[in-house]
C-alpha cells in the first residue's frame, strides 16, 4: 500500500503536467480533430477566424474571434479548472506528507527509507524544530534505521506503516 502512495503521487504530477502541456501546446490538435469529426459526417465546420458576438445581440462586436473564444474562453477555463481542483486538494503539504510516511515503509528492510522526505517535514513544524532538534532527529532517523534493519527482529517481516506503528507502540 505505502509503494501505491508513491506511485499515486507520482501519477498526480504526471497528470497534472500533461494538463499543463495539454493546454499550452495541443489546441490547434484538438481542433483539427473536432474538424476531421465534422468533416466525416458531413458536418459544416464554423469559421473560427471570424469575429465573436456573446449572447444574441450581434451589434456589441467585441475584438475577439471565435477562435480566440473557444482557445481561452472555454479550453483554457476547462483545463485550468482541472488543475486547479488538483492543486487544491493535492498541495504541496499533503503532498509531502504522503511521500514522508510511504518513506517509512518497513517493507524490504524499510527499502523506500528516504530521511530527506522524512526530515522536509520538519519544515512545516518551524516553531518545534530549532537547529539541535533537527540535528537529533537526523542522527536518531539513522539511528532507528541502523538498528530496526539489522538488529531487532520485531522489524522484520513487517508489511507496512501499520505493522510498523504497532511495534513502535508495544516497543514503548
Amino acid at each position: 500500500m505505502d509503494q501505491d502512495i508513491v506511485n499515486v503521487v507520482g501519477f498526480l504530477a504526471l497528470t497534472m503536467q500533461r494538463l499543463q502541456n495539454i493546454r499550452d501546446n495541443e489546441f490547434e490538435s484538438l481542433m483539427d480533430d473536432v474538424s476531421s469529426f465534422y468533416d466525416k459526417h458531413d458536418i459544416v465546420f464554423p469559421k473560427i477566424d471570424v469575429s465573436y458576438f456573446r449572447g444574441k445581440s450581434k451589434r456589441k462586436a467585441l475584438d475577439v474571434t471565435y477562435s480566440h473564444h473557444l482557445r481561452v474562453e472555454i479550453f483554457y477555463v476547462v483545463i485550468d479548472l482541472h488543475l486547479q481542483e488538483l492543486n487544491n486538494r493535492f498541495d504541496v503539504v499533503s503532498t509531502d506528507l504522503l511521500l514522508g510516511m510511504a518513506s517509512l515503509n518497513p517493507v524490504n528492510s524499510f527499502g523506500s527509507f528516504d530521511k530527506g522526505k522524512i526530515m522536509r517535514l520538519t519544515e512545516y513544524y518551524m516553531n518545534e524544530f530549532d537547529s539541535n532538534k533537527l540535528r537529533d532527529l537526523s542522527f536518531q532517523l539513522d539511528s532507528v534505521i541502523v538498528y530496526a534493519c539489522g538488529s531487532d527482529k520485531r522489524f522484520f517481516n513487517l508489511k507496512g506503516i501499520s505493522d510498523l506503528a504497532k511495534v513502535i507502540v508495544t516497543y514503548n
